[in-house]
């Protein structure tokens, strides 16, 4: 053996034990997972993420019935409670899951007729098109007899649309709502038929536009009917794309010539497809449609990739891509087992799929683990180690220490988020050795500040601090989160000044972000609560509650920041300016029903800590909720449907027993908190549970303080 393959094979060697690190500790988690229950919407979209990576057939046929089970009995609660807009988004994700095989939507949603019946019927009383369209379109797939009325009735709808557009904006609004009534069914289940249909649309739209703008010019009134207009051809190639036809899509775009909505570069690639099929060919078509600016479509692309991978199964910069598609898409295990694929059929590595493979590996782990399983998420990390663990030996790297890394962090957050320190704080110091990270930094820090341990927290602080720099927007993010954190170990362990001082360069580190306007939403609302927190304890609640209500205005849909105001506000001790925020939160449809169930929750156990009227909203919401999931009990207990004893006998994890000793000592549904004694004791149990980063947690330690 040469000197030069003796260094190699000692490189790889060292490069696979680094990914490696030691062998983790045995695992033996106090309580078992939680079930999957489909109807919780997390678990469901668990379940759907799963599905993309089963190939279509008899095994992705058998995932995917209980999942339409779920939803379908979700659609139906929401026409019972009159929900057209919920109903509408759950037929959306229902008619999802025949994406990529919409062939088999008729067959798989035959059981499902007199639903999407009652769905049809609801949609026509309340005027909402677009579900009435997408429900008839389905009806016509799974009742093959009736195939023909459904089509006629879907003429009729389209008919009506187009005649209300023209009523309003004249004869050059023809067709424009006929197209944007097909468009998003033809997307999400792209039927031949109906891609064809659309396609056909669009084609004539195209010419009859065309020829009024060489009549007339490019009026205001033709501009406001086709909006759209010049995206033609992406359109086009976007749904052909997606039903599988991108070596159709040149064909259809050379009808449109060389007038408005034409695209001389897609067109060229989707000629070189047609033609002349090499994976770079559809590689180049696929990066053309993620790219654009008007209308990027992650999914058409993907599709592209797909296609391509059906040629060329092995070429590693259709797996990348691919991978990068279904992670843009939200897709996690479809993208970890496309990044897999590529780096294992790639000669070289690519270190930057590297690192977005360890960062969906966190995802994932994080997802498991905070949804209930941390045994589950043990498995997936393990699973991440060992791909690691072989991809370091044959391609060595500093990458992977820092993918195990982030996976690692990950792994810690998830853990400390179900109350299991000791084994958190043991994957975030040794990902910590692997490679440095804020994340986990930022994770041990608060464990320690909420467990009392306040220098150890400054020290981690400290650690994280001297990783930043000053230059980048991140840099400064980053920094701003670490120095609030590090002013709330300083106040709670009684350093007043120095914890002003903390608070006032978190404050500084925000300021330097620059104007909201020209930030992300969930920036500029993450910062606004954050810096409403600092405020509080700088002794401005005036000011502190100002920010606290933008946030909420700057990013209204977000579910965490919803509940993290109420939280706040409430721990606060402003009762009524929580109230004001948990209003917002719960008229507002994007946000869900499980945080709208623990902002509820919160709500009426402070009311009657104080002795307020119990919030009318509140109660009316939680007496709503129907269905066996947890939250859904929870609200069921409190609304007086259900018995302390029956939820006890599911209360089999750590914390759930600590929610339920947390919600019968708040709401007096537990015999036991009729003495203060007995309230103090149950209280006790929430704190004992270490669930340090939930706000059952603070909020009981606060009632404990105020004993």
């Amino acid at each position: 053996m040469t000197i030069r393959r003796m260094v190699a094979l000692a490189v790889a060697m060292i490069a696979a034990i680094a990914a490696a690190g030691c062998a983790p500790p045995s695992f033996h988690p106090a309580w078992p997972d939680t079930q999957v229950e489909l109807r919780d919407d997390t678990d469901r979209e668990q379940a759907i993420d799963r599905l993309w990576v089963l190939p279509p057939g008899p095994e992705r046929d058998r995932a995917r019935t209980p999942i339409a089970a779920a939803i379908a009995v979700r659609i139906s609660d929401a026409i019972e409670d009159e929900q057209p807009f919920m109903a509408a988004a759950l037929l959306d994700q229902l008619t999802w899951l025949w994406h990529a095989d919409p062939g088999a939507a008729g067959r798989g949603l035959a059981g499902h007729a007199a639903l999407l019946h009652s769905l049809r019927a609801m949609f026509a009383r309340s005027g909402a098109l677009e579900p009435a369209v997408q429900s008839l379109i389905l009806l016509a797939e799974i009742e093959p007899a009736q195939r023909a009325g459904r089509l006629a009735e879907l003429d009729e709808v389209l008919g009506f649309a187009d005649e209300l557009a023209r009523a309003d904006s004249g004869p050059l609004a023809a067709r424009a709502q006929p197209i944007a009534l097909l468009e998003p069914t033809a997307l999400a289940l792209p039927l031949r038929w109906l891609v064809d249909r659309y396609v056909a649309l669009q084609i004539e739209r195209q010419h009859a536009v065309a020829a009024l703008i060489d009549q007339q010019g490019a009026s205001m009134a033709l501009v406001r009917s086709h909006r759209d207009f010049l995206a033609t051809a992406r359109r086009i190639a976007n749904v052909l794309a997606r039903a599988g036809r991108a070596s159709e899509i040149h064909r259809y775009l050379a009808q449109l010539g060389d007038g408005g909505g034409s695209d001389r570069e897609l067109g060229i690639r989707a000629e070189v497809v047609a033609d002349q099929p090499t994976a770079d060919a559809y590689a180049e078509l696929a990066s053309t449609l993620r790219s654009d600016e008007r209308a990027p479509d992650a999914a058409a692309a993907l599709a592209v990739c797909l296609s391509g991978l059906e040629r060329f199964p092995r070429d590693p910069g259709l797996l990348a891509a691919a991978g990068g598609d279904a992670r843009e898409l939200g897709r996690i295990d479809q993208a970890i087992a496309l990044y897999e694929q590529a780096l294992h059929a790639n000669g070289e590595l690519d270190a930057a799929v590297a690192l977005r493979l360890g960062k969906l590996y966190a995802e994932r782990i994080d997802r498991l683990a905070t949804g209930g399983r941390p045994s589950a998420a043990n498995a997936a990390w393990r699973a991440a180690l060992r791909f690691t663990a072989r991809a370091a030996s044959s391609h060595p790297h500093s990458v992977w220490q820092q993918a195990t890394a982030i996976a690692e962090s990950a792994l810690g957050h998830g853990l400390a988020s179900q109350g299991m320190l000791d084994d958190a704080e043991h994957a975030l110091t040794a990902s910590l050795e692997r490679a440095p990270s804020i994340d986990a930094y930022e994770t041990l820090i608060t464990i320690d500040v909420q467990t009392g341990r306040y220098a150890d927290a400054q020290r981690w602080a400290r650690a994280g601090l001297a990783m930043l720099g000053n230059q980048t927007v991140g840099d400064h993010y980053r920094r701003a989160k670490l120095e609030r954190l590090t002013a709330d170990s300083l106040r709670r362990a009684g350093k007043a000044r120095q914890a002003a001082e903390r608070y006032l360069e978190a404050l500084r580190s925000w300021a330097s972000l620059g104007d909201s306007r020209n930030l992300p939403r969930s920036i500029a609302a993450e910062r606004a609560l954050d810096m409403g927190r600092a405020m509080w304890w700088l002794g401005d609640p005036g000011k502190a509650v100002d920010l606290t209500m933008q946030a909420l205005d700057r990013d209204p849909q977000s579910d965490e920041l919803a509940a993290s105001a109420v939280a706040f506000l409430i721990g606060a001790g402003r009762y009524r300016d929580a109230l004001d925020a948990f209003h917002k939160g719960l008229g507002e449809p994007a946000i869900d029903e499980y945080h709208k169930v623990y902002m509820s929750l919160w709500i009426l156990g402070e009311a009657l800590r104080l002795g307020e009227p119990r919030d009318r909203l509140a109660s009316e919401y939680l007496a709503g909720r129907r269905g066996d999931v947890w939250y859904e009990k929870l609200a069921q207990l409190a609304a007086g449907k259900r018995t302390l004893a029956e939820l006890r006998t599911v209360a089999t994890t750590g914390p759930r027993r600590a929610e339920l000793a947390f919600y019968g000592a708040v709401l007096g549904l537990d015999p036991a908190a009729a003495t203060p004694a007995g309230r103090h004791k149950l209280l006790e149990q929430v704190v004992a549970a270490h669930l340090v980063l939930d706000a059952e947690y603070d909020l009981a330690r606060r009632y404990l303080e105020q004993r």
